[in-house]
């Protein structure tokens, strides 16, 4: 006899938690809803239902994945980002809550129809955020990964977002200038990854680590800030929670001014730098 849907979904989530995670019961019925192409709503009212053998199969595949510690995004293939539900893989970093407050800080000070520079775009998420709340933006994304690039701009296609992705490292052979140039770059040191979280083994370690002190490519792009930046121009950088003073002198050591946000969490996160008038 097949299990129905509630059973399945309490056992999945009573082992789920065996594994360590918190919001276990929540994770088990997103996977089972968007396995079985289920609202939150629908499932409830579907828990009585006898399921076949191969949803049983799907889902019990589903489940063991995310028993392994792989990214709830990857089990589920996709991850919402500022009201955009994106694509991802482990080609791509899953898009975190951090980088939507990075979003929001670059468009209170965007001006109208400016150039703006994603770089080390990923999933695309920053630059189809940006683009989807201002229409009148030219928008360029780069990424270093066809693989990544291939999941940008299906993500672009899906959404009807035109911005423009180019594969480079970094900012190398892009002609400013720019309004904006935006960054959320690899920022973890090399000495760092045994205390990472286990989810991090997922995904793609060129969108992580970054270097002895991981600030490799921060240290590369600010170098490169002032041929990028219109005058008044601005590059907003996303960043370790303890590396806000070394982005200061970075910036500092390449005459730029640097103003510091904190996160949601109270955690030094991001940088403004602009050029000395």
């Amino acid at each position: 006899m097949m299990p129905r849907l509630m059973d399945l979904v309490q056992r999945s989530a009573a082992w789920l938690a065996e594994k360590g995670l918190g919001n276990a019961r929540r994770e088990a019925e997103w996977i089972f809803g968007e396995a079985l192409g289920l609202t939150r709503m629908e499932l409830f009212l579907q828990f009585d239902r006898p399921l076949t053998e191969d949803e049983v199969a799907r889902l019990r595949a589903l489940v063991a994945r995310r028993g392994r510690r792989e990214p709830l995004a990857y089990v589920l293939g996709s991850q919402d980002f500022r009201g955009l539900r994106l694509r991802v893989s482990p080609a791509v970093l899953v898009p975190r809550p951090e980088t939507e407050e990075l979003v929001e800080r670059v468009l209170a000070e965007l001006p109208a129809a400016a150039r703006v520079l994603d770089v080390g775009t990923g999933s695309g998420a920053i630059a189809l955020a940006l683009r989807q709340a201002r229409a009148d933006a030219t928008v360029l994304a780069v990424d270093l990964s066809p693989e990544a690039l291939a999941v940008a701009r299906a993500n672009a296609e899906a959404l009807g977002l035109a911005v423009d992705f180019r594969q480079g490292d970094l900012a190398a052979g892009i002609d400013g200038p720019f309004a904006a140039v935006v960054a959320n770059l690899p920022y973890i040191a090399e000495s760092e990854r045994p205390q990472c979280d286990p989810e991090t083994a997922f995904e793609p370690a060129q969108a992580l680590f970054a270097g002895a002190d991981g600030l490799d490519c921060i240290r590369r792009l600010v170098a490169d800030a002032r041929r990028l930046l219109a005058p008044g121009g601005l590059l907003w950088l996303e960043h370790g929670w303890r590396q806000a003073g070394a982005v200061a002198d970075l910036a500092a050591a390449q005459g730029l001014d640097c103003s510091a946000f904190t996160d949601a969490g109270g955690h030094p996160r991001f940088a403004r730098l602009a050029a000395r008038a």
